[in-house]
């Protein structure tokens, strides 16, 4: 299928899914939502794909949501209930899909996007990548599936440290 906020190309059996609005660090907006909510979906039926690359356009893999598409959501709670419905599909689509999902952290993975790059098989970060949730920096709880990834990854203490804090980790550390 074609989709406007992600850019698709294959080499071989070797599939490279890139976030593509660079011009706002591929944060997350409704139209980008939707089409991720379904992508992986979509490979995971595709049996000519072995692999997928996960990787963002520009300086960042992701800022996470897109302000101007939080604020609509206030102002439009219908829009909430629009995210909602497709959050689950986002992250489980990436950990049901039966090719391995490889996410090359080529700069910044914030909120949803470091809860996208966590829900990968394996992340490779450049020296330039930080991940991390920092809802708590801006007066919101942590949400996007990050809660539940983190404790799974980096044990209960330390995924509470970074979701309480906001700290953003160096791919060094």
């Amino acid at each position: 299928a074609a989709f406007k906020t992600v850019l698709i190309s294959r080499r071989d059996r070797i599939l490279t899914v890139t976030l593509n609005r660079p011009e706002k660090f591929n944060a997350i907006d409704a139209t980008m939502h939707t089409e991720l909510s379904r992508l992986f979906y979509e490979i995971n039926r595709d049996r000519s794909v072995d692999i997928v690359i996960l990787t963002g356009a520009g300086k960042a893999f992701s800022a996470g949501g897109d302000v101007e598409w939080l604020q609509s959501m206030i102002d439009d709670p219908w829009e909430w209930e629009v995210l909602t419905e497709e959050a689950k599909g986002v992250v489980m689509s990436i950990l049901e899909c039966r090719q391995p999902v490889i996410c090359k952290l080529n700069g910044a993975a914030a909120g949803l996007g470091a809860t996208i790059a966590l829900a990968c098989d394996v992340v490779f970060g450049s020296d330039k990548a930080v991940i991390g949730d920092p809802h708590v920096k801006v007066g919101f709880a942590a949400g996007d599936g990050g809660t539940a990834l983190w404790p799974f990854l980096i044990g209960y203490a330390r995924a509470r440290e970074f979701l309480y804090t906001g700290e953003l980790l160096t791919a060094q550390k």
